[in-house]
């Protein structure tokens, strides 16, 4: 179940954002991608759609299994931009992320992976208070549309 949502325009002035509180639990990254695939169908953004939910399921699940505190909750933030697309996730832990190269036969560790290899820029930025923001980006091409350009694997800093 969801906390609060809340919706505003930023300052762009084509962009808006999509925001939601989620309780620290097993579902949550479940509940989490619905509501980022729900955003983005709502406004339109859906070329890139699969990408984002991947990347959201990722990086909530992240928050849930190594970020998150017991008893708090982990944000997810929908952005549309004027030049991307982008999803954050916000989380009370201060342990940053870190991206993993995985054994073969692993049954976990990939998560981050999978988000540089998908995303077109994704990396971590510090939260007033404790916790930080893990996010995700994906470029537009001149149409509007999200595209598919050449992708990098590692944290490009903060974007905002």
């Amino acid at each position: 179940m969801a906390i609060r949502l809340t919706e505003e325009a930023t300052e762009a002035a084509t962009g808006r954002h999509r925001s939601i509180l989620f309780p620290r639990r097993p579902t949550t990254p479940r509940i989490a991608r619905n509501f980022v695939v729900a955003t983005l169908t709502e406004w339109g953004e859906t070329s890139r759609l699969d990408d984002m939910r991947l990347c959201a399921s990722e990086l909530v699940t992240n928050a849930v299994l190594h970020g998150a505190p017991v008893g708090r909750l982990v944000l997810v933030r929908v952005e549309s931009l004027d030049e991307q697309l982008r999803i954050e996730v916000h989380d009370g832990g201060d342990k940053p992320p870190t991206q993993r190269l995985p054994e073969e036969f692993a049954v976990d560790g990939r998560g981050l992976l999978i988000v540089s290899t998908t995303a077109d820029n994704w990396g971590v930025k510090e939260r007033t208070g404790s916790g930080k923001c893990v996010w995700a980006a994906f470029k537009r091409d001149k149409s509007g549309d999200a595209s598919v350009p050449p992708r990098t694997t590692s944290p490009q800093g903060d974007t905002a």
